[in-house]
């Protein structure tokens, strides 16, 4: 889910940015999960993340 991804990027990035490392991939991918998750996709799994993509594109996401 991705409730579940949003902990786990969580763990990610704090654990990135305790000893310095960069994840300019990972930023990206922690706020596509937050925003999933603020428009109410957190129950989803993580091919959830093609609609976040599909917003940003202004594509029309399934349902």
């Amino acid at each position: 889910r991705i409730d579940l991804h949003h902990k786990d990027m969580g763990i990610v990035t704090d654990a990135a940015r305790n000893v310095g490392a960069a994840l300019p991939v990972g930023a990206v991918v922690a706020n596509l999960v937050a925003a999933l998750r603020a428009q109410g996709d957190g129950g989803l799994d993580h091919s959830a993340l093609l609609r976040g993509v599909e917003r940003l594109s202004g594509l029309p996401t399934q349902a």
